[in-house]
């Protein structure tokens, strides 16, 4: 029997009405019916409506759907699933319950943001279960290859549209029988640990995989756990970094005819490893600068990296013949055709605004870029502070908690960043971000870390012996790396945002990087809390009443400059910072 919405005659079955995508596949609907079922039994119809209800949100809701009615980039699966009142009540319960949220944007925004997970992949396995079933294929769980086809069912979903259904799984399918094993043994060869996990980025993972293909290996599991294949492998993982007749330096351009730049601008992030207007690649560009910025500049990296050849050419510092050798004399030969640090201050201060570097007269430094990036992360910690909160109040008079502003920056950034990030920027970056990596190769070389305090010695101890010998003061690299790894995490929400299709991981993953990245900026910086970390009332404040008839609420609050970040965020929004 197909499930069904369940109709009243509340003002809220009224208001939860989504129009349908047009043609839609038969399996796609049997997938919404039990999706519906599934989240029928966690949040009953009828208890999501009289939430709404007794929320006085009904008219909000409305204004949410004819908001989500009228958006024409409303992904097809994302509005199958709201057309379905029972799912979509389910998800305005869970906005009102877990957010707070009680305003349009809120409301709507997190609907988006939840559909998109739980509910999407549910859907999503459901309708790849009717189409193997039709197909008479058995996914076998002892099978290694068949481990990858949830990752590659999130990775490029399935089309709800009548006739793109079964194509779509059937390219699925064809990864999975050509490469599926090699994805298994791909990932245990990097567990083993031969080579640096860090290494080991989405790209060069692709290239290996193709690599891999071409030598037709067909792995015998008894001998892979004894290093039969791990030959195979090195030499997929030198072609794919190596090979090729594209480079991702452009230093390398110079030697290389006919060669490109091909770097995606993803940073090494230290763990074990199109609107009209806007171009995330500006943005990603942009991300990566602000990175080399920190790494490079602020821990003193490049710095570091000329030290060491200084010391090596004039014999204070004793390398021996062989790979750090070579490299230390290929960043010897390779000063005086990489930036110099004056050109890369030029371009930090006319993108970004940062540092003191001097621009040229036609050159025009992205001032407003400072305040926007304030703004955006000083909105961030006020979503935060207010969502805890009103989580500890369960009735906090006038709240309003809400994204809406952090969506609206967030725009303005992809706006202010793809116009900024042009010119001859993106190579200056790519070649920056080499010449970053071969001052870290050296750095982190065994034989240097040796020279510095044995094989215990770790690239950030390294780099805090040198500077503090050299400069007479060590940066404080865990801090800084933070800065820029997380950094990078906020630039990376940036270039993808779409507001139609923003996941709750997602958004839970911006405000643990800025959370990261407040803190830190206030170690390096030293500077003191803005507010008394006092510990949250056990009641909210009581109200009263300007002229105008609106709560006001008196918080306790120290002196000194309560000014967040340069923000207008202002004494009654934070009790500490």
């Amino acid at each position: 029997m197909v499930f069904t919405n369940i109709t009243t005659s509340s003002s809220a079955d009224v208001a939860l009405k989504i129009d349908p995508p047009q043609s839609v596949d038969r399996d796609a609907q049997l997938a919404l019916n039990d999706t519906a079922i599934e989240y029928a039994e966690k949040y009953p119809y009828s208890t999501s409506t009289a939430t709404i209800v007794e929320q006085g949100l009904s008219g909000v809701v409305a204004n949410v759907s004819d908001r989500l009615n009228s958006a024409s980039d409303l992904e097809d699966t994302v509005r199958l699933l709201l057309s379905n009142s029972t799912v979509y009540a389910a998800m305005v319960k869970i906005a009102i319950d877990s957010e707070k949220a009680t305003d349009e944007s809120g409301i709507y925004n997190a609907v988006l943001r939840h559909v998109s997970d739980k509910p999407k992949t549910f859907f999503q396995a459901k309708l790849l279960q009717y189409v193997l079933n039709a197909k008479h294929i058995t996914v076998d769980g002892t099978d290694v290859k068949w481990q990858v086809l949830p990752e590659l069912v999130a990775e490029n979903g399935i089309p709800i549209t009548s006739g793109d259904v079964e194509p779509a799984v059937d390219r699925l399918l064809d990864i999975v029988y050509e490469r599926g094993a090699l994805y298994y043994y791909l990932d245990r060869y990097i567990q083993n640990g031969d080579i640096d996990a860090i290494e080991f980025t989405p790209s060069l993972k692709e290239k290996m995989l193709d690599r891999l293909v071409t030598l037709n290996l067909n792995i015998d599991p008894e001998k892979f756990g004894a290093g039969a294949y791990d030959e195979y492998f090195a030499l997929a993982y030198h072609e794919a970094r190596t090979g090729g007749t594209t480079t991702d330096d452009p230093i390398d351009l110079v030697y290389s005819r006919g060669g490109q730049s091909t770097w995606d601008f993803a940073v090494d992030r230290f763990e074990s490893v199109e609107k009209q207007g806007i171009s995330k690649n500006n943005i990603l560009a942009a991300g990566a600068l602000d990175y080399i910025y920190y790494i490079g500049e602020i821990m003193r990296v490049f710095d570091v990296a000329n030290v060491l050849v200084l010391r090596w050419a004039s014999g204070l510092l004793d390398i021996p013949d062989g790979t750090t050798a070579s490299a230390l004399y290929r960043f010897h030969k390779r000063r005086d055709e990489r930036s110099t640090p004056e050109e890369r201050a030029m371009l930090y201060k006319r993108v970004l605004n940062k540092g003191e570097g001097q621009v040229l007269s036609r050159m025009s430094v992205n001032s407003d870029f400072t305040t926007l990036w304030d703004q955006l992360i000083a909105e961030v910690m006020q979503y935060v502070y207010k969502t805890e909160r009103k989580a500890y109040w369960n009735n906090w008079y006038n709240s309003g908690v809400s994204n809406a502003r952090i969506y609206q920056l967030t725009r303005d950034l992809q706006y202010n960043l793809s116009d900024h990030m042009t010119g001859m920027a993106h190579l200056q970056v790519t070649e920056d971000y080499n010449h970053l990596q071969e001052a870290i190769d050296i750095i982190n070389s065994e034989d240097v870390r040796n020279y510095f305090g044995g094989r215990r010695q770790s690239l950030w101890n390294t780099i805090e012996r040198i500077c503090s010998e050299e400069f007479g003061s060590a940066p404080n690299t865990e801090t800084i790396k933070t800065l820029a790894v997380e950094g990078n995490t906020i630039f990376q929400w940036i270039a993808n945002f779409n507001e139609n299709l923003v996941t709750s991981s997602q958004f839970e993953k911006l405000l643990d990087a800025v959370e990261a990245w407040v803190l830190a900026k206030e170690t390096i910086e030293g500077s003191p809390q803005k507010r008394s970390p006092k510990p949250l009332p056990s009641a909210a404040p009581p109200p009263r009443y300007d002229s105008g008839g609106g709560f006001i609420y008196d918080y306790e609050s120290v002196s000194g400059n309560d000014n967040l970040a340069g923000s207008t965020v202002g004494d009654d929004e934070f009790d500490r910072w």
